[in-house]
């Protein structure tokens, strides 16, 4: 197996499925060069409004993220806003969201600095990540290898076979995969000291020495625009000095439980990561899997069976992300997930946060491998694009990554 780049070894990230070589290759040149859409469920959905209905917006962006823009929206609408996932900032998407009050503010339409939102229907309940059963995707890549074509075709073949890893991706770990996952660790063993130090590096070398020197108050006048949450954590800090827990709850809950999330992530890389250098086949239901069934249109995968459970025909194989609710079913993915947990020196009652019980996390299921629909490619000099649509919380960089294999994501624009 070729070895993965360094910034993808450091999330967990260590396969890949093809075996083709390297190919030259830029994503995401510009926004345009990367479109993503949201495919929701409208069941239920209608024209007009009734009391107790929500409104639904279609929102398409670019060169914001989703975090920004629901702020936007919800100052727009008068309430807060639930989206089904985030959607990269250097992209175009098109995504869908509801206010969660009943007594929001209804228009038309909202035109925001970077987005603009527009009136879909109506329905019965805000919009949830169960709401979402694909993302489609239209990627140009620039500048490839004369091969791009094959290396397309590689990717693209594995996929449907279930063999391409369902990794989660750069941006999972913040930019070019370095942070949150940091965060999250130390959260999650308690180290509230360690959580700020992990989320205020990184900086200039001034703001870095203020910030382990413990000047909070100059690091304020060094953190560049942008860097809000820092300014949050900061601005607490100089005010009351080691109060570590009170400077992370600063930070906005919504973006704490990301952190945690992203160690899961982290170690549910390192699970999967381990089980294909094992030579496990991830594409199928094995005896002693946690498993789900597919749904018609093979994005969906309903339910979570137990391991002791028979499966039906194309049972899906599950793997766990672990959460205080974990258990260990003796699984060959377990055993990968036990490896992981212990070269970390946690437990999976760990990520039960006595002192911020609400960034808590129970844990999950996540199948093990990408689920591709409608794939296709087309090459035009040094330009390729390609189009196919992915289940809900998957990653186009992480089936692009076996195109292009790239040493450095960030530059390759796959982080």
């Amino acid at each position: 197996m070729m070895q993965a780049a360094d910034a993808e070894q450091k999330v967990g990230i260590f396969c890949y499925a093809t075996e083709g070589p390297r190919c030259a290759g830029r994503a995401k040149s510009t926004p345009a060069d990367f479109r993503v859409e949201e495919v929701i469920d409208t069941a239920g959905m209608t024209a007009n409004w009734e009391a107790g209905r929500y409104p639904l917006y279609r929102v398409e962006k670019a060169s914001i993220d989703t975090m920004h823009m629901a702020g936007e929206l919800e100052a727009a609408l008068r309430s807060r806003v639930s989206y089904a996932g985030m959607k990269d900032s250097r992209a175009v998407a098109v995504q869908y969201a509801t206010p969660t009050s009943l007594r929001s503010m209804r228009p038309e339409r909202v035109d925001g600095q970077r987005f603009s939102a527009t009136l879909a229907g109506y329905l019965g309940r805000p919009l949830s990540r169960a709401s979402v059963l694909a993302n489609r995707f239209v990627v140009v890549l620039r500048g490839c290898c004369p091969d791009v074509g094959a290396r397309a075709s590689e990717a693209f073949d594995l996929a449907a076979a279930g063999k391409v890893p369902n990794y989660f991706g750069l941006q999972r770990f913040g930019s070019s995969g370095r942070g949150t996952h940091e965060v999250g660790r130390a959260l999650v063993k308690g180290e509230f000291e360690g959580a700020v130090g992990a989320l205020l590096a990184g900086g200039s070398v001034e703001a870095s020495e203020a910030a382990a020197s413990g000047r909070y108050g100059e690091l304020l006048g060094l953190l560049p625009p942008g860097k809000d949450v820092e300014r949050m954590v900061a601005r607490s800090l100089a005010a009351r000095p080691g109060e570590w827990v009170k400077a992370l709850r600063a930070v906005p809950v919504k973006l704490r439980r990301l952190y945690v999330q992203a160690y899961q992530s982290f170690i549910f890389n390192r699970t999967l990561s381990a089980a294909l250098e094992r030579g496990e086949d991830i594409s199928s239901y094995a005896p002693g899997d946690n498993w789900g069934e597919r749904g018609p249109d093979g994005l969906v995968v309903n339910g979570v069976r137990g391991v002791k459970e028979a499966p039906t025909e194309g049972a899906v194989p599950l793997v766990q992300l672990v959460g205080y609710a974990y258990r260990d079913y003796g699984s060959r993915f377990d055993a990968c997930v036990g490896e992981a947990l212990a070269s970390e020196g946690v437990e999976p009652r760990s990520f039960y946060v006595k002192d911020m019980q609400e960034v808590s996390s129970e844990g999950g299921f996540r199948r093990p491998h990408l689920a591709v629909k409608d794939s296709s490619f087309h090459v035009e000099g040094d330009d390729a694009s390609l189009r196919f649509t992915l289940a809900r919380g998957q990653y186009a960089t992480v089936l692009l990554r076996e195109v292009l294999k790239p040493v450095d994501p960030a530059a390759s624009g796959l982080a």
